[in-house]
């Protein structure tokens, strides 16, 4: 079994965004970062709904993913990840994720801090519970709440047995948004939470190879991995890893519920791709293997934002890194 972290909007309107972008980029980035945290999901949000990503329409869905069996009883991991960008610390985010043959359970939490807090003052939780089957992951709910500076957000979701969504959000859907929503492209797509499994359940040697159609509530989009080699991480004081990671880029996609605005700001400034690396651990008293992101990297207008793993608690007890053992 392999488990990641996903990323997760903090549903602030596109039109927003792109507004407030121009007035206080700084601001804006902190937001997306903390969203990005929450891509903790597949890792999934840098909010990935929300990051500037390029406005280009995607290729063609792929297949879903084969997705490795899991042992009948698996127990709750929680990873915490922080966020750093020119020196200072923007966010602390804690995923916990629970497993078995036949469904899941995943939430993730965070909290700005530091020149972040000062800025934006942000606060996030998202929750999904979903079935593992044949075909993959199938979503059942998911939830997420934010509060910012820019207000309160929240928005609950569930999905039919059909593929289809009913939405419930605060403030409600925009007309654009709305519209993604009837369009049916949401149908048969799965929260973000859930869209982290599909990285997190195959093996090693085909993680950071899939596309994954994604739906948080008001946009439509595909998270598309691209596996770029491996790569030793060196000691770094903030990190919780050090050693072979494989190295993948994960792109936004936009689909359906993206205003115009935000399209044609893409179009004239896209941010690169999401850099993320991904470690593979024997867990303890198992035979299969666990992939768990542990370090990410995203452009800003503070610089270079990094989250770093540093911490993995399975089973109420704390792993070392070097082989996820319980810690003496």
């Amino acid at each position: 079994m392999a488990w990641t972290f996903a990323t997760r909007d903090t549903e602030r309107s596109d039109r927003a965004s792109v507004l407030a972008t121009r007035q206080m980029p700084g601001t804006v980035t902190g937001t997306r970062i903390l969203a990005s945290a929450a891509l903790a999901s597949a890792l999934l949000s840098a909010p990935l709904a929300a990051a500037t990503q390029p406005g280009a329409e995607p290729e063609a869905q792929s297949e879903l993913p084969v997705i490795a069996e899991t042992s009948s009883t698996i127990e709750p991991i929680t990873l915490v990840y922080e966020f750093y960008a020119a020196g200072f610390h923007l966010a602390t985010v804690e995923t916990s994720a629970t497993l078995s043959n036949e469904a899941y359970e995943i939430s993730t939490k965070g909290q700005s801090s530091g020149i972040a807090d000062s800025l934006i003052r942000a606060r996030f939780e998202s929750s999904a519970v979903g079935a593992l089957t044949s075909d993959g992951p199938t979503p059942k709910s998911f939830r997420n709440f934010s509060d910012t500076r820019f207000g309160v957000r929240e928005l609950e979701m569930t999905r039919a047995t059909d593929g289809t969504f009913d939405v419930t959000a605060e403030p409600e859907l925009e007309p654009h948004q709305a519209a993604a929503l009837r369009s049916g492209l949401a149908d048969g797509t799965v929260d973000p939470l859930t869209a982290s499994l599909y990285s997190a359940l195959r093996p090693a040697n085909t993680t950071c190879t899939e596309k994954v159609r994604v739906f948080d509530g008001r946009r439509v989009f595909a998270l598309a991995y691209s596996r770029k080699g491996t790569e030793i991480l060196s000691p770094v004081d903030e990190s919780f890893f050090t050693g072979n990671a494989i190295k993948c880029n994960l792109r936004y996609l936009p689909l359906a519920g993206q205003t115009r605005e935000w399209k044609l700001e893409q179009a004239k400034n896209p941010t690169p791709p999401i850099e993320l690396w991904m470690a593979e651990f024997k867990r303890p008293n198992e035979d299969s293997d666990v992939v768990i992101p542990v370090r990410m990297k995203l452009q800003s207008d503070w610089g270079t934002a990094v989250a770093h793993l540093t911490s993995v608690t399975m089973g109420g007890k704390v792993l070392n890194q070097a082989s996820l053992q319980p810690a003496q």
